[in-house]
């Protein structure tokens, strides 16, 4: 068994995630622990990174490079969610146009059933390190939600 004491804000941030994703502490830090141990989870980020990204984020290429990336947006974009519920409308509004567009993949559907159970369900899939989360945040519904100033933050990030 091992203890640990984290200072006050992770502590905090600790809290909120269960409460979001209804997981206990001990299986939301085993998980992230797990993946940073073996190098697989990008959520394993050193919160006093810029933007929130894993030091060696901007380091990977391909894939790695663009999850880590796309989790680190979805963080910012759930924390605009938690202020303002009124962006799931949005989301929802964003897959109905796509829709008549002629757009359709499995993931609306998928996205659909996540944004009706609530704020705090969206929280925790689009913050969710998972594949599936990965998978998710590929069809996300939210674009429109980061600014283009925003955005550029995160793409300008690589090269400093």
């Amino acid at each position: 068994m091992l203890s640990v004491r984290l200072p006050a804000p992770l502590e905090a941030r600790l809290d909120r995630l269960c409460r979001e994703t209804g997981k206990t502490r001990s299986r939301i830090v085993k998980e992230v622990l797990g993946g940073y141990l073996d190098g697989s989870v990008a959520a394993a980020a050193d919160p006093t990174t810029p933007l929130g990204l894993p030091k060696d984020a901007m380091r990977r290429s391909g894939h790695a490079r663009v999850e880590a990336r796309s989790l680190a947006m979805h963080r910012v974009i759930a924390e605009k969610l938690r202020n303002n519920p009124g962006l799931l409308e949005a989301a929802g509004e964003n897959i109905r146009r796509w829709r008549r567009q002629g757009v359709d993949v499995t993931a609306f559907a998928e996205w659909e059933a996540i944004l009706g159970r609530g704020v705090a369900e969206t929280v925790r899939v689009l913050t969710d390190p998972s594949e599936e989360g990965i998978r998710l945040r590929q069809s996300t519904p939210f674009t429109g939600v980061l600014t283009p100033a925003e955005r550029r933050r995160f793409y300008e990030a690589r090269r400093s």
